[in-house]
């Protein structure tokens, strides 16, 4: 990565913007500027200044918003224009799961607008089927999930994969907290 990351990314950034193509980038685009938030991570470690940190995190927010926009710019563009194998393999991990929602979102519109209720009822099943790994803060009886399992009961660090509806509930009542999974990522 060249020296001035900032400045690199934001012209990076701007030509992004400015073409109507989508513009290539160096292989390791991001992996560079994964390692340069790290130095700058690792080197306002604990003898640093006050200034010193709060110069970092300002950097540090500053590459998150060029970062996120150049993805979310690059990934519809790409989209867009049928050139998702233009991208970077990080980009097209992002564009894989936006493809896959925009076929579900649309295969479910079709369903339900053509009347195909055996449609919607497979991906009803299929999400009351979905589990979600949570991880317990806090004690929790036995439950019995939607699929009328039993599970539990849990302890404060417990980490078990549950049904999405119940983990839903114990996520929001404040007693799990939902744990990303490889899967997940």
């Amino acid at each position: 990565m060249p020296e001035g990351t900032l400045e690199y990314l934001k012209r990076r950034l701007d030509s992004e913007a400015l073409s109507e193509v989508l513009l290539p980038l160096p292989a390791d685009f991001y992996s560079g500027i994964s390692g340069y938030s790290q130095k700058l991570k690792r080197s306002v470690g604990s003898g640093a200044s006050d200034m010193a940190v709060r110069l970092a995190a300002v950097q540090g927010r500053l590459i998150e918003s060029m970062v996120r926009q150049l993805l979310q710019l690059r990934t519809r563009k790409a989209m867009r224009q049928n050139a998702v194998l233009q991208l970077l393999p990080e980009e097209r991990y992002v564009c894989s799961a936006e493809q896959r929602f925009e076929r579900r979102f649309q295969t479910l519109v079709e369903a339900v607008s053509a009347g195909q209720p055996s449609f919607v009822e497979f991906a009803h099943m299929t999400e009351n089927q979905r589990s979600i790994t949570v991880r317990f803060v806090k004690h929790v009886n036995e439950l019995v999930g939607l699929d009328l399992r039993r599970y539990g009961p849990f302890e404060p660090e417990d980490v078990a994969s549950i049904p999405a509806a119940s983990a839903d509930i114990l996520i929001a009542g404040g007693d799990a907290i939902e744990v990303t999974t490889r899967d997940d990522v």
